[in-house]
């Protein structure tokens, strides 16, 4: 029995070791420090994320979305702006792999033509994007007044 226990001991020693080790070397590498702007990071459609509560809608100013006749005038394209203006104005750093997003966040998506595009997920912390179908995590550099942006202009 003490054998069984001290063999358990060791593993679970050795386990917490390199888990560590990945976790220091991940956050001294350049991966986890590196800066990018919101059009380096901009991903490609993926599906709605399943935890937003609200959303922001991206139109473009003349264009016809959905199965609308009339044109989007300006002032229904301001607030559009407004988001991608938000989130051009940071930078970016990427999260830890294994931390997930909050629940009840801000989905953002642009609205143009006949397919909605689901861009961003906004948790209230980070900013997260679609990277080949799955939802990649950023930390911006000022959170709070992203943060206060996204939630003044979000459909609630």
């Amino acid at each position: 029995m003490k054998k069984l226990l001290w063999s358990l001991c060791v593993i679970a020693v050795l386990l917490s070791a390199f888990c560590l080790g990945l976790t220091a070397a991940y956050i001294t590498s350049d991966y986890s420090t590196e800066e990018f702007s919101y059009e380096q990071i901009k991903g490609s459609n993926a599906d709605p994320h399943p935890q937003s509560a609200h959303f922001i809608h991206i139109f473009y100013e003349g264009d016809f979305p959905g199965m609308s006749d009339t044109p989007v005038s300006a002032e229904r394209a301001e607030p559009g702006k407004k988001v991608l203006n938000a989130l051009q104005g940071q930078t970016y750093t990427r999260l830890f792999p294994l931390i997930r997003p909050s629940k009840k966040g801000i989905g953002i998506h642009e609205v143009s033509g006949c397919t909605p595009s689901y861009t961003a997920y906004w948790d209230g912390k980070h900013l997260w994007l679609p990277n080949e179908g799955r939802w990649r995590g950023y930390a911006p550099s000022n959170p709070d007044k992203l943060r206060e942006t996204l939630e003044s202009l979000c459909n609630k």
